[in-house]
């Protein structure tokens, strides 16, 4: 029983109910359930009536432990039917004008979880193989995801983002 305690104190299981969203300021990362988020300006470019922004959006897990995000039908609804999204930046500025982006995502890496598939074959024998299934997503201890994109403001703006993630309620008890 101690053992499987350790086990579970290990990792942190959480499972996606609902968003929150903060302001984001540039160059300052926002904490949101031990996840620093933030974004930096890579390059800006000043036309005529617009300015052009490259973004860098990033997640930073620094919560202590292992954030593991299971598959369900409510996390694909969220972020673009993205199941692996666990933020998404939002230019509140944005013009989305000379196909450019109004915002991005931020994904965590999937991990598989092995399964014994028993079959039978046309002779009747039983046979067992070992596949790896997807079980969902998983976004380590000190681990960092990022993203880039390119938005446009009207000229003499500096882009505004406000980030929503995901809200991650744990499952054990």
């Amino acid at each position: 029983m101690k053992k499987l305690f350790t086990t579970i104190a290990l990792f942190c299981f959480f499972n996606a109910t609902a968003q929150n969203t903060a302001d984001v300021p540039e160059d300052k990362p926002v904490t949101i359930n031990g996840i620093d988020y933030s974004y930096a300006i890579r390059n800006e470019r000043n036309e005529d009536t617009y300015s052009r922004y490259e973004i860098a959006i990033m997640a930073q897990n620094k919560s202590g432990c292992p954030l593991i995000y299971l598959k369900n039908k409510t996390s694909s609804m969220s972020f673009d039917e993205d199941p692996s999204a666990i933020a998404r930046f939002d230019c509140l500025n944005a013009t989305g004008k000379r196909l450019t982006s109004k915002g991005g995502n931020l994904r965590a890496k999937p991990f598989y979880v092995p399964y014994a598939l028993t079959e039978k074959t046309a002779d009747g024998k039983t046979t067992t193989t070992d596949v790896k299934v997807e079980g969902g997503y998983l976004l380590k201890n000190e681990a960092s995801v990022s993203n880039t994109f390119i938005v446009i403001v009207p000229k003499g703006e500096r882009p505004k983002f406000k980030v929503r993630v995901q809200s991650f309620s744990e499952l054990s008890n």
